[in-house]
């Protein structure tokens, strides 16, 4: 793989992440504090210049032994994620259908864990470049990860934008996202 193929994967592996942000702006709109909204990038784009690395070291034994089920894990979690968004939507609208209630936080440890679970993928990807790589693996793996950070920096900005436009519903659109990111795992999972 040469720069051009690099990038290529970084912005492909990035998508995950600014879904992901997006649908915490939404979902979490009026509760996010800068601290958080700061951690979105950095961790995103730490955790997909991470996990290429980890593959390119560990080899493909190991990524054939996760990616068999980690996009079913990844789906799952997703799942359960847009679950709980929507259930809580409709409780709150049934509780208080013409006043917006105050969003739940969103915590560091959440943030970590999306973080970990929208690179899950990359893992794969080292393992690809420790056979094809033709730039050093610490130069991908800094594309990657800067390619990732400046996605979900424009995500952030573009999450809370629509946020502010959809008022109340903006979680139920991040539930949409979180529904779409489980299904695109799943599909990818059993094809």
């Amino acid at each position: 793989m040469n720069l051009f193929d690099i990038i290529l994967v970084g912005v492909a592996l990035s998508m995950d992440a600014a879904t992901l942000t997006i649908a915490n702006c939404l979902t979490y709109k009026g509760n996010l504090s800068k601290g958080k909204k700061l951690s979105m990038p950095l961790l995103f784009g730490l955790f997909q210049g991470i996990m290429p690395l980890i593959g390119f070291f560990i080899g493909s034994i190991f990524a054939e032994k996760i990616s068999n089920f980690s996009g079913y894990l990844v789906s799952a979690i997703f799942f359960i994620l847009a679950g709980k968004i929507l259930y809580d939507f409709i409780k709150d609208l049934k509780e208080n259908p013409l006043e917006e209630k105050p969003q739940k936080n969103l915590t560091y440890l959440a943030l970590i864990l999306q973080a970990v679970l929208t690179s899950i993928d990359a893992l794969a990807v080292g393992i690809t470049l420790s056979l094809e790589l033709t730039l050093s693996i610490y130069i991908a793996v800094l594309i990657i990860a800067v390619i990732t950070l400046i996605i979900v920096l424009f995500a952030l900005f573009l999450g809370e934008k629509l946020g502010k436009a959809f008022g109340k519903y903006s979680s139920l659109f991040g539930f949409i996202l979180l529904l779409i990111l489980a299904v695109k795992n799943l599909l990818e999972s059993i094809l």
